[in-house]
Order: C-alpha cells, then sequence, then structure tokens
C-alpha cells in the first residue's frame, strides 16, 4: 500500500495504536483503579513501550539491528520521553487545569493531561528512533530520509 510506504506514516499508524492502549491502560489506573496519575503514567508507559519497540523495529523502520545495543537505545529513549517528558507535562497540565478551570473533574484533567503529553512524546519519541534504528532506507542514516519524509508529510 503505497500510504504506508514512508516511515513518517508507518510511525502515525502505530502511534495511533499505542496512543489508544497507552490512554486506555492509563485511564483505567488513574480514574478507575485510583491510581495516582505519575504511576498511571509509568505503568502503562512500560507495557506500551515493549509492544513498541518491536512494532517499530520490524515494520516502521525495518531495521536489522535486533540486537540489545537497539533495544537499549529504544528502551532509553522512550523511558526518556514516557516517564520524564511526559511526567512532567501532566503535572504541568493538571496544575494548570485547576488553576485556570477548577470545578473541572480529575476525570476529564487526567486524560487530557495525558492526550497532550503523548502528542509531545509522540514527537520526541519518532526523532529518538529515527536515531536508534536510522533511517527506513536501510542506510543507517537518520537524514538520509528527513527530506522526503518532510516533503511527503507536507504534500501527501
Amino acid at each position: 500500500m503505497a500510504l504506508l510506504e514512508n516511515s513518517a506514516r508507518r510511525y502515525l499508524v502505530v502511534g495511533l495504536a499505542n496512543t489508544a492502549l497507552d490512554l486506555l491502560l492509563f485511564t483505567l489506573m488513574a480514574v478507575v483503579v485510583g491510581v495516582p496519575a505519575v504511576l498511571a503514567n509509568v505503568i502503562s508507559t512500560v507495557v506500551v513501550m515493549t509492544v513498541s519497540f518491536f512494532v517499530n523495529r520490524a515494520w516502521v523502520f525495518r531495521a536489522e539491528s535486533a540486537g540489545i545495543k537497539a533495544y537499549v537505545g529504544f528502551v532509553s529513549v522512550t523511558l526518556f520521553s514516557g516517564l520524564v517528558l511526559q511526567s512532567l507535562v501532566i503535572l504541568g497540565v493538571i496544575a494548570a487545569a485547576h488553576g485556570l478551570v477548577p470545578d473541572l473533574p480529575d476525570e476529564v484533567v487526567k486524560p487530557g493531561a495525558k492526550v497532550v503529553a503523548m502528542a509531545v512524546g509522540m514527537v520526541s519519541n519518532f526523532l529518538g528512533y529515527r536515531w536508534v534504528f536510522g533511517s527506513a532506507d536501510g542506510s543507517g542514516d537518520p537524514r538520509s530520509s528527513t527530506a522526503s519524509s518532510s516533503s511527503t508529510i507536507a504534500n501527501p
């Protein structure tokens, strides 16, 4: 399918599936079960990260690297984004929401904060994964497909 020939587009498809799973797990834990938001984020991130490594390596970036170095790089990028960057965004959005709209229920605020954090994380992850896996054209240089990815996205 021509639509999925570009690594950025494949990443978007996998990212949407990962996002749905991440948001579902986070919301179940933070809202239904009552797990603190940051701990729920840590758990949902680790579960989704495990699935994501294999799909991104094999399908999105079509990488040959399957060794420990690729996995450690992937985990490092994902943990930084999912645990540090996203947690900071979640805390910031929750604080801002409570300050700006104090009557907004946590059932809306917490998942909304997670959605904002995931959007920031998706961009951070894509850039990091291109570094980990190299380009989808097999050259190993993530810069080699940057121009085609950008122009393809801008001109679908």
